[in-house]
């Protein structure tokens, strides 16, 4: 089948309404949804095939979110990048094909009607780059993208695991929230790093994301960080964690 999206018309009466609508939000009515998506121009269809896979749910986040991400963007990994920052695209998704998945991964803020995160997670309400790692089903796809390697053809997705193993929410908004890991060699980079201090024995924590990300911030002002290979990032990233943290050599016993 091809992928429908929301009509602009659609996309704003729910947001300026939402108001009006959000009993259906916390009710979980998903006759009300059909209802109303299933008006003349509420939906749009277009040329991208797709297939709705089955998204895990139930269980661990930490061990669901990262099945999740390699799930939606496997689903989708043609899917050209202009069109991957749409509201349209991410809103119509989840309202129509991944409601079931919305309504699990926000459960605990439906109960509590949350009204800022129901939103979040349906709309892009914080600015359209920081939305991208926000919204509860565009932020699966996007990780994909950023971490996915394609020099690793035995597990590409060996730095998506890693970013997913521990508070993925938060990395999502930390960690992408600089312009420069815009940059998929930098990502790159950045997560080569903190893994190879990791298999030294250094725990890596929210910390470590964040000195990372303000350093490059920082050497941004002395170099074109986008002509940095990954090789590059990595050294340089490693090098600063180990001066800030005082990492010592630490010796692995298998």
């Amino acid at each position: 089948m091809k992928i429908k999206f929301l009509s602009e018309d659609a996309l704003q009466d729910l947001r300026v309404n939402f108001e009006t609508y959000k009993e259906h939000y916390y009710k979980r009515d998903d006759a009300w949804f059909d209802e109303y998506f299933g008006q003349e121009g509420r939906l749009l269809e277009s040329k991208i095939e797709f297939e709705k896979p089955e998204l895990h749910m139930g269980g661990d986040y930490l061990v669901r979110d990262y099945e999740n991400v390699k799930i939606v963007y496997e689903s989708l990994k043609d899917l050209p990048v202009s069109l991957a920052t749409q509201e349209k695209l991410w809103s119509g998704l989840a309202h129509v094909y991944f409601r079931d998945y919305i309504y699990y991964r926000i459960a605990k803020d439906i109960e509590k009607k949350n009204d800022t995160r129901i939103k979040s997670a349906m709309f892009f309400e914080n600015g359209a780059k920081r939305s991208l790692f926000v919204h509860a089903l565009a932020r699966l796809w996007w990780v994909g993208y950023m971490t996915y390697d394609e020099n690793n053809q035995e597990n590409p997705y060996w730095l998506t695991e890693f970013f997913c193993s521990a508070d993925f929410s938060a990395r999502c908004v930390v960690f992408f929230s600089s312009n420069f890991t815009s940059n998929r060699a930098i990502t790159k980079g950045i997560l080569r790093a903190l893994i190879a201090l990791r298999d030294e024995g250094v725990v890596i924590k929210r910390d470590h994301f964040v000195e990372s990300t303000k350093y490059l911030n920082i050497s941004g002002g002395a170099l074109v960080l986008d002509l940095l290979e990954e090789d590059e990032v990595k050294e340089m990233v490693e090098k600063r964690i180990k001066k800030v943290f005082d990492v010592k050599k630490v010796v692995v016993i298998s």
